[in-house]
């Protein structure tokens, strides 16, 4: 029987993708509820980390942060000695590396897989996967992960998968905003966003278009990935490169910017492509605060 711990916005869809594909799982989540439709698929839904080590082999891992992922971690390694644990968070990689000696000292293995897509990639089946840990561990759950990873990319320890998984996240969030601040900055001088498509569709830049524009640009943006989960992932990824005397500014300006949204701006649980609604909103400030100040 397989396990699974952390059965929110991309846990469930990862979990259900098992549950199909004909295997046995046991979940568990903080939140029994968000867990509770699993059941009806066949999943077993245990009170307890302790009752998913008790009943699996190898357990997958998919929580929002470090400290979560700390707490499972910690609760399933000494639950039962020799299980394999495969985590799928984003998570810092001190942390996992932290986690992977844990691991050995128990003597459990230890394999970080986060995983590049959202939810409806997940229920596709059309992940990526980061894969970092012992090959031979990795080989042996090749066709278990299949069911929601469509392409394994092996990059060698669990710390260094953490770190890939950060960096190509800095890439995507540094296209988004980018792409974000150059329609505010259009708008700005009058220009509508069809006529800045253009020309950037006949450039290299058109992934970019292709990707965002639409989700910047439309009034509903359902959730894909939370604004303060952005936060949370580049600030890791400004806290690794401090921690190796890395030096990384424009990805401290991503952090600044995600982090604001989601608290100052109260979008902390919304998608974050909704920056460009914030970034928005402190333009109407700036000019609200220039009128009041050149006022009689």
């Amino acid at each position: 029987m397989l396990g699974f711990a952390g059965t929110g916005l991309m846990g469930f869809p990862m979990a259900r993708r098992l549950l199909e594909s004909g295997y046995k799982v046991v979940v568990w989540n903080k939140t029994v509820d968000k867990a509770r439709p699993l059941q009806d698929l066949g999943a077993l839904l245990a009170s307890s980390l302790r009752e998913v080590a008790e009943k699996a082999d190898t357990v997958m891992v998919m929580v929002s942060d470090d400290e979560a992922s700390e707490a499972v971690v910690r609760e399933l390694l000494s639950s039962r000695k020799g299980i394999c644990l495969v985590n799928h968070s984003t998570v810092s990689p001190t942390h996992t590396l932290q986690a992977r000696r844990l691991a050995e000292a128990a003597g459990s293995a230890y394999l970080a897989v986060p995983v590049m897509g959202g939810p409806s990639e997940a229920q596709r089946g059309e992940l990526i996967g980061i894969a970092g840990g012992d090959q031979e561990a990795l080989e042996r759950l090749r066709q278990v992960l299949s069911a929601y990873i469509r392409e394994l990319v092996y990059v060698g320890s669990p710390e260094e998968a953490a770190a890939v998984k950060l960096a190509v996240n800095s890439l995507y969030f540094t296209s988004m905003v980018g792409l974000a601040e150059a329609i505010l900055l259009a708008e700005a001088w009058g220009v509508e966003p069809p006529k800045l498509f253009q020309v950037a569709d006949r450039l290299w830049v058109k992934a970019i278009i292709e990707r965002y524009s639409e989700r910047l640009l439309s009034e509903e943006k359902p959730v894909r990935f939370k604004m303060r989960l952005a936060a949370k992932d580049m600030f890791y990824a400004l806290k690794a490169g401090y921690d190796r005397g890395q030096p990384l500014p424009h990805i401290a300006a991503l952090t600044q910017i995600f982090l604001e949204a989601a608290t100052l701006g109260g979008m902390g649980e919304e998608d974050y492509t909704n920056v460009i609604r914030f970034l928005r909103s402190r333009a109407a400030s700036t000019a609200q605060r220039s009128q009041t100040t050149l006022a009689p």
